[in-house]
């Protein structure tokens, strides 16, 4: 590609903002167009960010000509109706977690992006961070075995608003969409497609889940144990463990420095997986690479991953009585 990849932000927010904070040090990209309902939120964080044009529809930023791919970062249950947008009008997409609220609508954005011969990643920033690389090498060196238990958590206390993003079910709201992705993401990738899940949920007075945990179980014997809470400090760590040592991500796991290897006979042996940045340069890089030679999925996190990751996030989410509606533009 010998032109820059020229972004628009659907969705002005605060992950929007670290994420155009990190765009701008990425070479080959730059932020050309920001769409939000509120056309002078939309003006100032253009103003910041430098973006030439300014929107208060998203159809007029996903009709813009000059736009390559927009960054989606509207609230979960509008993923579908905006990613989807701005596929049919020719644009290549990084949807923010989760790539939509249940499987059967991931699975349309994908057919539609395959279909259209456009790029679509759904923007698990953790997966393309140092510290998932290197627990990739260790795992593939076989370091302590073949994992057999994983148990990865995620909370903190959040004041209760029924009209907020985490708690309003309109908006996706809920424990396990907004930050139980997290430790999901991480089992699913070491261990892989579980043969079943167990779970249970606490929900809140709008019927939205404040805690979740969940045992994803292996027919070779595996386990993967993760929670998630609005009503608690957890942790906030991880541990893979083998027949042959443990690896431990200290808090913040997810987007740990470091992680260190504690061996049977006791050795501790700490590996530094520290980043630069605030982390989303890494999977802006991917979709930069991804796009410049061609592809239309990324080969770290493709297309299925995403939609096994929706729908177990669905399962878990239906048992506790939590049906969340796709909602259209």
């Amino acid at each position: 590609m010998s032109k820059t990849l020229n972004w628009g932000i659907i969705g002005p927010g605060k992950i929007a903002r670290k994420f155009a904070q990190a765009l701008q040090r990425v070479p080959g990209c730059g932020l050309v167009a920001v769409g939000s309902r509120d056309l002078e939120k939309a003006n100032q964080f253009a103003k910041e960010f430098g973006a030439k044009k300014s929107y208060g529809t998203y159809e007029a930023l996903a009709a813009d000509k000059e736009v390559d791919i927009v960054y989606v970062a509207t609230p979960h249950t509008f993923h579908y109706a905006h990613s989807m947008l701005c596929l049919e009008n020719g644009k290549s997409v990084l949807c923010e977690k989760p790539l939509s609220v249940d499987r059967k609508s991931a699975l349309e954005l994908t057919q539609a992006a395959t279909a259209k011969g456009l790029f679509l990643m759904e923007a698990m920033w953790t997966r393309f961070l140092p510290l998932t690389q290197k627990i990739d090498e260790l795992l593939a060196a076989n370091t302590i075995g073949k994992p057999t238990y994983l148990r990865a958590d995620f909370g903190f206390p959040a004041p209760f608003n029924p009209e907020s993003r985490l708690y309003n079910l309109g908006l996706g709201g809920g424990a396990m969409l907004d930050i139980g992705v997290y430790p999901l993401f991480l089992a699913l990738h070491v261990m892989g497609i579980p043969g079943g899940v167990i779970s249970h949920s606490h929900l809140s007075e709008t019927g939205s889940d404040i805690a979740t945990s969940a045992i994803l179980h292996y027919e070779d014997g595996k386990i993967a144990d993760i929670h998630c809470s609005l009503n608690a400090q957890t942790p906030l760590t991880a541990e893979i463990a083998g027949p042959d040592g443990l690896i431990v991500i200290e808090r913040p796991w997810y987007k740990a420095n470091s992680l260190a290897i504690k061996r049977r006979d006791d050795s501790i042996v700490t590996i530094d997986v520290s980043y630069g940045d605030n982390g989303f340069e890494y999977q802006i890089q991917e979709a930069f690479q991804c796009i410049e030679s061609g592809r239309k999925e990324s080969l770290l996190l493709p297309h299925h991953f995403s939609i096994l990751m929706a729908g177990i996030a669905e399962e878990i989410t239906n048992r506790a009585g939590i049906k969340y509606v796709v909602q259209s533009l």
